[in-house]
This record gives C-alpha cells, sequence and structure tokens, in this order.
C-alpha cells in the first residue's frame, strides 16, 4: 500500500515488514511527486482524505501501533543497556576503588592542572630557598632575632582569597550557561513537536491540518517562479482545474528541522571559539588583533543564527497560522521562540564577559611572586632540620598548589568548550550530537513512514553536510548488545 503526502511519496510498511522506526530523510528541494496508487485514486481529490492525516492525527490505529512498538522497543534495548551498566559499575572490592580514584586524581592533576606557571613558580621558589639556605648564618638565633619566617596572612589574603572568590564568580557562570543551554533545548523541541503535530481541528466542525490544501494563487506563483529559473515559454498551467493539492506537512516540518540543526551547529561553532578575553588581549597590540578577529568571527556567526534563522523558524510559524492555526496556539509557539533567543543571548553575554580582570591579574602575579618571597621561611626550615632537600620541596609545594588554583580559575573562566574540559561545558556534544538525536528521534516519532533524512547544506548542488555527529561516549559493547537483541 502506498501513500500520497502532497508532493512526496513514502511507503507504508506492511504487517509482515519490519515495524521498526526508520531513520528520517530530507532535502531541502522537494522531491517530485509519485503517481498515487489506485488505492488511492478515490480519495486523491478528497482533501480530508486519510493518506494527508497518516501521521498527524493522533487516532489513526496503524500509526499510534508503530509508534508503541518503536517505543516499547527502545525500552526493552535500554532495560538491557541499564542492566549491563549496573553490572559494570558494580565493584565489590573497596580498595580496588581506592587506588582507582587516587590513580585518577593524580593522572587528571597532571594533566590538566599543570601548566608553564606552575614550572615557572616552582623553579622561582627553589632557587630563592637555595639563595637563601647559603646567605644565611647557620647558627642559632635568640628569641628577640628573626629567624627568617614569614607570617601566612600575606600568603592567604594575596592569593588564596581571591582565587577561591574567582573560582566561586566563575562556577556560577557555568550554572548559568547550564540553565541557558538547558532552556535553549527544550523550547527547540517543544517547537519542533508544535509545527510538527498540532492539530487545529475538532470534531465534525473543522478538519484542522488534514483539510488544509494549497492554495491555487500560491501555486501559480510558485509555477512563475520556476518557470523564470528554468526560462520556459510562459505558458501557464491553469491552476484552477487541478484537483485540491494537500500541504506536505512532512516537508514543512523538515524545513523547520532544517533551520534547527543549522542554528544548533552555528551556535555550536560560535560557543567554542577561542576566549578573546585573556591579559594578552589586553596589554598588546598583537593581542588586540588575535582579539577583534575572534569577536568580529563569533559576532557574525552568532547574528546570522540570532536574526537569519530565528526569522525562518518565525516565517514557518506564520505559515501555520495562514492554514488556521489559532493565535493562542500561535502565541504560545511565539514564546518558545522568545526562549529559545533569550537562551541564546544569555549564553552570549557569558561567553563575551568574564569575571573581575583585575581580580585575575591579582590572582596571576601574586601566585608566581609571593612563593619566592617566602623563601627565608622554606629555608629556615631547610636549617632547622638540616635538610636543603626538604626545604625546596615544602617550598615548590607551597607554588605547585598557588599555580594549580590559579589554572583551576582559568579553565572555569570561559564554561564553553570544544570537546573535553575538566569542568567545561562541551556544547558540540550537547548541541551537534545530543540535540540532534533528540529531533530524531521526536521526528521518528511523528512520521514514522517518512523518508530516511539527509542534511543538506546547498540545495543546488545537493551536497550533503558532512558533519561527524558520532558522540564520544558512543559505546561499542552498548551497541553490539542493541544489535545482538
Amino acid at each position: 500500500m502506498h501513500a500520497s503526502y502532497g508532493f512526496r511519496s513514502a511507503k507504508i510498511m506492511s504487517d509482515g515488514e519490519n515495524n521498526s522506526m526508520k531513520n528520517v530523510v530530507f532535502e531541502e528541494a522537494a522531491s517530485p511527486p509519485s503517481p498515487p496508487s489506485s488505492e488511492a485514486d478515490s480519495s486523491a481529490t478528497s482533501p480530508l482524505s486519510t493518506t494527508t492525516a497518516i501521521s498527524t492525527s493522533p487516532y489513526l490505529h496503524k500509526v499510534t501501533t508503530r509508534r508503541h512498538e518503536f517505543l516499547h522497543e527502545s525500552q526493552t534495548n535500554n532495560n538491557l543497556l541499564e542492566s549491563n551498566a549496573l553490572k559494570i559499575s558494580s565493584h565489590k572490592s573497596k580498595v580496588f576503588v581506592f587506588l582507582w580514584d587516587l590513580y585518577s586524581a593524580f593522572r587528571l592533576f597532571g594533566v590538566l592542572l599543570i601548566s608553564m606557571e606552575t614550572f615557572v613558580g616552582c623553579a622561582l621558589t627553589i632557587g630563592a630557598t637555595l639563595l637563601a639556605y647559603y646567605m644565611s648564618p647557620k647558627v642559632a638565633v635568640s628569641e628577640e632575632q628573626w629567624d627568617g619566617t614569614l607570617p601566612t596572612i600575606l600568603l592567604s589574603f594575596a592569593t588564596v582569597t581571591p582565587l577561591i572568590q574567582s573560582i566561586s564568580m566563575a562556577f556560577n557562570r557555568r550554572e548559568a550557561a547550564l540553565r541557558g543551554l538547558a532552556s535553549y533545548r527544550s523550547a527547540m523541541y517543544h517547537i519542533y513537536m508544535a509545527q510538527a503535530s498540532w492539530d487545529w481541528g475538532e470534531c465534525g466542525k473543522k478538519g484542522g491540518r488534514r483539510s488544509c490544501v494549497e492554495n491555487t494563487d500560491d501555486l501559480k506563483s510558485v509555477q512563475e517562479v520556476e518557470e523564470v529559473k528554468e526560462g520556459g515559454d510562459g505558458i501557464e498551467e491553469d491552476t484552477t482545474t487541478l484537483p485540491p493539492k494537500p500541504i506536505d506537512w512532512i516537508n514543512h516540518a523538515d524545513n523547520l528541522l532544517c533551520q534547527l540543526i543549522h542554528l544548533s551547529d552555528s551556535l555550536s561553532h560560535y560557543l567554542a571559539l577561542p576566549t578573546a578575553s585573556r591579559t594578552h588581549h589586553r596589554a598588546t597590540k598583537l593581542g588586540e588583533r588575535e582579539a577583534k578577529t575572534l569577536v568580529f568571527t563569533g559576532r557574525k556567526i552568532f547574528a546570522l543564527n540570532a536574526a537569519g534563522r530565528i526569522f525562518m523558524i518565525s516565517q514557518l510559524t506564520e505559515a501555520l497560522k495562514y492554514r488556521g492555526l489559532p493565535g493562542n496556539e500561535a502565541s504560545r509557539i511565539r514564546q518558545w521562540e522568545q526562549y529559545l533567543s533569550v537562551s541564546m543571548e544569555n549564553m552570549r553575554l557569558i561567553k563575551e564577559y568574564r569575571t573581575p580582570q583585575s581580580l585575575r591579574l591579582f590572582g596571576r602575579v601574586f601566585t608566581l611572586l609571593l612563593p619566592p618571597i617566602y623563601a627565608t621561611s622554606f629555608a629556615q626550615i631547610a636549617i632547622d632540620t638540616e635538610s636543603i632537600v626538604f626545604g625546596c620541596i615544602i617550598g615548590a609545594v607551597t607554588s605547585l598548589a598557588l599555580t594549580s588554583l590559579f589554572e583551576a580559575v582559568r579553565q572555569l573562566e570561559d564554561p564553553f568548550a570544544r570537546g573535553f574540559t575538566f569542568d567545561g561545558i562541551d556544547v558540540t556534544e550537547e548541541l551537534q550530537v545530543l540535540a540532534y538525536e533528540e529531533l530524531m528521534v521526536a521526528r521518528s516519532m511523528v512520521f514514522p513512514d517518512a523518508e530516511e533524512f539527509v542534511l543538506k547544506e546547498d540545495t543546488k548542488a545537493k551536497k550533503a553536510v558532512g558533519l561527524d555527529r558520532k558522540s564520544r561516549h558512543y559505546c561499542e559493547d552498548c551497541a553490539r548488545i542493541i544489535k545482538a537483541s
């Protein structure tokens, strides 16, 4: 059995065929219409034919059955994955878990928190300690004389307190960025579901989506534009004699899906750009030039999405209103569009504006200079213990702790990152992988009989977007479990 969706054909699986959900396929240019089957000939002229509502009506038994089957099959696979996850994460030996965590902590500490400041600070501190040790007298001093020990309040006030405050402010910005990202993805999902599945029909009164047909004047305008592009002879077809053409709602939803995917991809590229507010971006000509390039590029990318893509999404809502969507339901979609825009603007402000630069400068300078100033205290420890090595180790550990703390502040400054970081938000994973997967599942639920989806970058060249959407959390063992089931 075949059914016609306006300008597109789609195959309905028979009871003996595989009822699992298929991936979705979309080309920005609509495919040519396929000839209707003999079964559909009798209803092709009716605006209320079953074929126009096969994927939007909540009461169509076959489509609803396939949706339930897809959910049941997915839930079964998820149960197998959950059992495997619980099994592989259950470690009976607490000693093994302790040693495992300890090894992982030291490894990540060395990879993520050791920076150039660490080596410079340790070298300065050790050098100053050796100088103080060999130049100081090796005799006992009386209680009235200074033994070289310095008060620790200066170390706490000048370095530890500013760094802790910077970490607190940066962490709060990261949490705000996460809330903005969650609001963006939620609004994006609801916009798609509303545009793809909301119906405004009433039983026995209005047909809603199922009664919508192409407007004759609209078809005539499209025909004239196509004739101009193809260099036609100007002979117009009498559109008034053609049978009513049902609206291709799959094409409408896929146009929206295309805009949402490109919007998320571009937003990911913008947020993953390198930061343009480091110290050298403000203090040097070369850094200022680099900052201008980064900011100019980022704002061009953002403006295209904030104005261009959002406008295209808004126009699709206008198309629904043109077809009869009530104003109150359109207002709800408009509200989600606003949430989408506000979330993007919040993430942009977090990206471009950071914690106080003066506080970070204060922390950077004193994490390098204060440990060498305390070299007399480390030298006195070496004299008391009669071990210069021990005194140098204490000084190096102090410098290591302060510079590592500053590196943690620096990594939290920009909460958005491309790929894996210690505490950053993986925008590539969130916007290019997870958001895409959620939209694909939603489209499979709304249009279970649609063709496979391939995102097109260029309508004329038919060039597919070759973006790798494989998650960095992809598990081959889990994939084998699903395949075996």
